[in-house]
């Protein structure tokens, strides 16, 4: 197994002993980033709809604000803007609501604000936003072009060497993107980690030891997307949510902390 040394941040906490009694001290941590098999996509839908269907309305409320939001955001240039900057904010909120449901805590729609209110995770966020953003419009950019050539280049019957080549740089892009940016809410909001590079490293090499389940899981949602179609997509107000459960589930497992033994906190790839 590879290891990757970093400078840990060190952490102050409250340390729960198996005697009960609980001290404050700093300490050091080891992150480790699992290796799952491929079927453990199955489990994790499994488990998202045991919590799902313990507050159903208040997922399918937080899904249905969150859509609203976006989609009344995307209206004006600078609504757009604030949404780019909220989306972090909600997804930990929704994160966090899925924490409070595996804690036996009674939830609402309002744990979908609560990240707003937390001091600790607004530089982060906001910085893991503004990346993903400025990573992103070049993409957008770039897709909006090869979709003209393919289009001009289908009209006029001529043949372009460089769309497929273009083709696989854009979905290239568009799969490292989502790698990067997959698991950096959580690790950020949940591990408590302000390095923004290190986070997307993190997400990265998570996403990379677990692409047979990570495929397994897509694979699958895309199989419980097309079962809504029947139902004229309102089938989507329950899969969607379930879907994001699930997701986060995923990070639960592939993400472990330990106590480092020595100086410096080590990140196991």
């Amino acid at each position: 197994m590879q290891r990757l040394q970093y400078d840990s941040a060190i952490f102050r906490r409250d340390a729960e002993l198996n005697c009960g009694a609980r001290v404050e001290k700093p300490f050091q941590i080891k992150l480790i980033i699992r290796r799952l098999p491929a079927n453990a996509a199955i489990g994790w839908i499994k488990q998202a709809w045991e919590i799902f269907k313990q507050y159903p309305l208040v997922f399918i409320q937080m899904l249905l604000l969150t859509f609203v939001f976006t989609f009344l955001a995307a209206q004006f240039t600078l609504t757009f803007i604030i949404a780019v900057f909220a989306s972090p904010f909600l997804t930990a909120g929704l994160y966090g609501a899925i924490v409070g449901v595996q804690q036996q805590q009674k939830i609402d729609i309002m744990w979908l604000f609560r990240p707003f209110q937390q001091a600790f995770c607004r530089q982060v966020l906001i910085m893991i936003a503004a990346l993903n953003f400025l990573l992103s419009v070049p993409l957008m950019h770039f897709r909006e072009h090869l979709y003209t050539a393919m289009v001009n280049a289908q009209q006029s019957g001529e043949q372009e060497p460089l769309l497929l080549l273009q083709m696989i740089l854009l979905v290239a892009g568009l799969l490292i993107t989502t790698m990067l940016f997959a698991y950096a809410v959580a690790i950020a909001y949940f591990l408590k980690e302000q390095r923004v590079l290190l986070i997307l490293q993190a997400s990265f090499l998570a996403c990379w030891r677990n692409i047979p389940a990570l495929l397994l899981f897509g694979l699958l949602s895309l199989g419980l997307l097309l079962l809504t179609v029947p139902t004229m997509l309102l089938g989507l107000v329950v899969v969607v949510p379930l879907l994001n459960i699930a997701f986060f589930l995923s990070f639960n497992e592939l993400f472990a902390l330990k106590l480092a033994a020595g100086k410096d906190a080590v990140l196991e790839v």
